[in-house]
């Protein structure tokens, strides 16, 4: 069977017209995803600041900081989505808390005595190596330097072991392991914080509050997970 050459030619026109209709379709598609996406960063953006605006101020200092933390960072959101992946049974989550709980308790205690470190090297002042000649004239040297340096070294190796991440024995692996994977950014975030307390009341009332609501917060992620999985 022939084809007309007339009909050959509609079908081509035909064929061509579809095609641009399904380029412009695609364009329009591609248009408005784009819109779609720039939309919902501003609806983002937007909420943000709304948020920022909203902020509780307190009359505590460390307070605010703690507001921030929850308010203005991701810590919130990354604790209770690790948290509500530890869904296979209570044992999990419960290592998960106790971890946390724990890091965040020894992060704290490093805090305190690299502050107490920096305190006491500022009341020492620079070391002077002025020498006092000794009855022949010879520099009265002090031996212990040596002694010191080495205990200062060991100080430090002890502070920085501290520093690695504590796993409690006779918990749950798998919930140990979700909270040093969190911890990461969990832990920088407090530190951000607490860089700025530099008033020891501050500081105190951040580690009180900061203890308090995240364990409440566990509590309440728990009744939670327990009313939808039953575990």
């Amino acid at each position: 069977m022939q084809i007309k050459r007339e009909d050959f030619i509609t079908e081509l026109l035909e064929e061509k017209r579809l095609r641009q209709l399904i380029r412009k379709g695609i364009k329009t598609i591609s248009e408005r995803k784009n819109e779609e996406q720039q939309l919902r960063r501003i609806i983002r953006k937007l909420i943000t600041e709304a948020k920022a605006g909203e902020l509780k101020v307190h009359d505590e200092t460390g307070m605010n900081y703690l507001e921030n933390l929850f308010s203005n960072t991701s810590f919130l959101t990354d604790l209770k989505g690790a948290y509500n992946s530890l869904t296979s049974n209570s044992e999990q989550r419960k290592s998960f808390s106790a971890h946390v709980l724990n890091a965040m308790k020894g992060l704290l205690r490093r805090d305190e005595m690299n502050r107490q470190e920096d305190d006491e090297t500022e009341e020492v002042g620079p070391t002077s190596l002025k020498a006092t000649p000794g009855e022949r004239g010879e520099p009265d040297i002090d031996l212990n330097v040596t002694d010191n340096e080495e205990e200062i070294k060991r100080e430090e190796v002890k502070i920085e072991s501290e520093g690695k991440f504590e796993l409690l024995p006779g918990m749950d692996e798998t919930g140990a392991q979700a909270a040093e994977v969190v911890w990461k950014s969990l832990g920088s975030l407090i530190q951000n914080e607490l860089v700025k307390a530099r008033d020891p009341r501050d500081r105190s009332i951040l580690a009180k509050y900061l203890f308090e609501n995240v364990t409440a917060y566990f509590t309440e992620w728990e009744k939670a997970m327990i009313s939808k999985f039953g575990v």
